[in-house]
């Protein structure tokens, strides 16, 4: 699998994009996770092309991680897309994303495209790929993904701090991103990470390569400095492409900073 990072930044960030990866396999299938007001422009400034994405997952709808739907779809609708888009999504939270899909298509009653809805279950295939899901702890309902293909793994938190859940899909993980919106410790009922969980993580998991997003702008240069220091942890940031069957980069990515 080949991971890029759309964005990496919170809900306000000043200096990121909206959380959101993209990724692909040796099949060219192709799933957008999450798409906030910022990943629209991103997509389009990396010239992806408009039927590349068949899946767009999404973790939860709060206005960051979902906010860019309409104008995404409003481009694909613009230039003419032809092949069809499943979106997986929790049930409860179909409805929004509905409205959302007839505010990129008003006034008309369809898009020149099928898009096909999914519920979200613990776990499941798609094609090749065999997903499992789990919460987090978060103020709204959030479901970390866990992705198997071609003999490789990813884990995907989406925003929240780490259940034993998510924490069991994030063992054997060739490459885990964990939101993490502060440095300094958050109260254990916050609904957001912070760094001293994360690095729990790396000796409750052994996952050897932890990406640490979604920090909070103030945060992000402190962030930086102790994951630089950290064994197996890294703050990912926008633009950054990883190949898991690259392990050479992967050995790289966590290498500690004197």
């Amino acid at each position: 699998m080949k991971i890029e990072v759309i964005g990496c930044g919170s809900a306000f960030s000043k200096q990121n994009n909206t959380s959101s990866v993209l990724i692909s396999d040796y099949h060219n299938n192709q799933w957008l996770i999450d798409c906030g007001p910022t990943i629209p422009r991103a997509l389009w400034k990396n010239k992806t092309d408009i039927n590349s994405i068949q899946v767009i997952y999404f973790t939860h709808i709060h206005p960051d991680h979902c906010a860019g739907l309409p104008a995404l779809l409003n481009q694909w609708k613009s230039f003419k897309r032809t092949q069809p888009l499943d979106i997986f999504c929790q049930q409860e939270q179909k409805e929004p994303l509905q409205s959302l899909l007839q505010l990129a298509n008003w006034p008309d009653d369809s898009l020149c495209f099928d898009v096909r809805w999914h519920p979200i279950t613990d776990h499941f295939h798609w094609k090749t790929w065999e997903i499992k899901t789990a919460t987090t702890q978060h103020e709204v309902t959030n479901r970390a993904l866990r992705i198997q293909a071609d003999s490789q793994c990813l884990f995907y938190s989406g925003d929240g701090r780490p259940t034993p859940m998510t924490k069991a899909l994030m063992i054997g993980a060739d490459l885990a991103f964990q939101e993490c919106a502060c440095a300094d410790p958050l109260p254990e009922e916050s609904s957001h990470g912070d760094f001293y969980s994360c690095q729990t993580l790396i000796e409750e998991t052994g996952v050897s390569a932890l990406g640490l997003y979604h920090c909070f702008d103030e945060t992000i240069e402190d962030i930086h400095q102790r994951a630089n220091t950290a064994p197996g942890l890294f703050l990912s940031r926008d633009g950054l492409i990883i190949d898991l069957a690259d392990k050479h980069q992967l050995e790289s990515l966590t290498q500690c900073q004197k």
